[in-house]
């Protein structure tokens, strides 16, 4: 029985992922910041979206508007 199929599809080995080599360091530090700015942009008007629904919704159910 060939054990290559069970080590390279368990659990352990899922987490390894290939990539390619980083030439220039700074352009992609600025591209790595670039996208950290975007996803917290994203989480605040995520966050910003679910609260205002939020409070409308307890608005409408409490007030009986």
């Amino acid at each position: 029985m060939n054990n290559s199929f069970a080590s390279t599809h368990s659990c352990t080995q899922n987490n390894v992922k290939e990539h390619s080599p980083i030439y220039d360091l700074p352009a992609y530090q600025q591209r790595q910041r670039k996208i950290k700015r975007k996803q917290i942009l994203k989480n605040i008007l995520d966050t910003t979206v679910f609260f205002s629904a939020c409070s409308v919704v307890f608005s409408l159910l409490f007030w009986g508007i």
